[in-house]
């Protein structure tokens, strides 16, 4: 069955900023690969390794808020817990699931709309230097990434653990 969207809204350091935000584009974790063509194979294998690609969340908001323009381009180190949350709805049960997305990151990057008499504009950022990210639905982890020590939880699975415990983390 179908979960659809109802609705969402986005906490930066704490601070509600839903009532400005219009949409979220939040990244599915996607594994390094690295392709194999050994010696006899004519078929070349694509093989994921124990890395995942960088994250960025691109976040697009209706108005010009000082507040977000603040915590845009800061120095390094610097970052934010931005937590994203959205309601769901299951056709399965016609009940709503809260879909949570937590990040830890840098604000950077982006553009403004034109400018322009009687239109509305707003701001487009990205969130990158990801060194936390969790998604839950309805409670239940799905992805939990750190950078350092590093983890990977999917479904509830810790895939890098024997890695992890191999170098002594």
């Amino acid at each position: 069955m179908r979960h659809i969207l109802q609705g969402f809204t986005m906490f930066i350091d704490g601070e509600d900023f839903g009532y400005d935000t219009e949409e979220i584009e939040i990244p599915i974790p996607t594994p390094v690969t690295q392709d194999y063509r050994g010696g006899g194979m004519d078929l070349g294998v694509t093989t994921p390794i124990a890395a995942i690609q960088a994250l960025e969340i691109t976040v697009k908001m209706a108005g010009h808020s000082p507040d977000i323009m603040k915590k845009l381009a800061r120095g390094p180190g610097q970052t934010s817990r931005v937590i994203f949350r959205g309601s769901v709805l299951a056709e399965s049960n016609s009940g709503t699931e809260a879909h949570v997305c937590v990040v830890e990151g840098s604000a950077n990057g982006g553009s403004r709309d034109r400018w322009q008499r009687g239109e509305k504009s707003g701001l487009e950022f990205i969130i990158n230097g990801i060194l936390y990210f969790r998604y839950e639905a309805d409670n239940e982890v799905i992805h939990e990434l750190q950078a350092w020590p590093p983890k990977r939880i999917v479904n509830g699975l810790d895939q890098i653990a024997s890695i992890n415990r191999d170098l002594g983390y």
